[in-house]
């Protein structure tokens, strides 16, 4: 069974979850920032949401951005 990424991906298109998390990138490199202190610490913080973010099922998001 294909996962939506790979559909996406096979059709040429790009995955729902790619298309969304870069618009909200910034913002929470910028939380993880303000409550760490630390750069690398807030980029693992954005690297570790993205991996949980690409696994999750999009219809049951109501707001990407919280």
């Amino acid at each position: 069974m294909e996962t939506e990424y790979g559909d996406a991906a096979a059709e040429g298109r790009t995955a729902p979850a790619t298309e969304t998390f870069p618009a909200h990138r910034d913002l929470l490199f910028t939380v993880a920032y303000e409550m760490l202190g630390s750069a690398a610490d807030a980029e693992d913080v954005v690297q570790e949401t993205w991996l949980r973010w690409s696994a999750v099922e999009l219809s049951a998001v109501r707001e990407p951005r919280a």
